[in-house]
């Protein structure tokens, strides 16, 4: 993959990932230009755009795929007493705000699952960008 392809896969898969509440991300296929809007910006120009096809909204990721995420990370990655504190954190209720928690402690996880997860956003913006 050549490296501008590689970098604008690389801001597409931040994006994906920020979810923020009222806001979306817009990605100009022919110039790379992302940005970001707000969606009380009733004026925004990029709304126009993306309503006339000029601009694609970048999809967030689904809270729903980054639990599966996390799922395959606690049996694919995790041992002993880490793999059973987040197999407790990830049933039930707020379960990916216990698995965050029980990873806040574990910097070793936490930097294995930050690569983990920044590999899936990666392969997801890559699959989407190239649609």
């Amino acid at each position: 993959m050549n490296e501008n392809r590689q970098l604008i896969v690389e801001q597409v898969a931040s994006h994906m990932e920020v979810g923020a509440e009222f806001s979306s991300a817009y990605l100009n296929r022919s110039s790379h230009h992302i940005v970001r809007v707000h969606e009380f910006d009733q004026d925004s120009v990029y709304e126009e755009l993306f309503s006339s096809g000029h601009v694609e909204m970048i999809p967030t990721l689904p809270s729903q795929d980054l639990y599966l995420w996390m799922v395959n990370f606690m049996e694919n990655e995790a041992e002993g007493s880490l793999k059973a504190k987040l197999m407790a954190a990830l049933s039930g209720v707020s379960s990916v705000w216990k698995f965050r928690n029980v990873l806040y402690h574990e910097e070793d996880a936490a930097r294995r699952w930050e690569k983990f997860k920044r590999g899936k956003l990666v392969e997801t913006a890559r699959a989407w960008f190239d649609t």
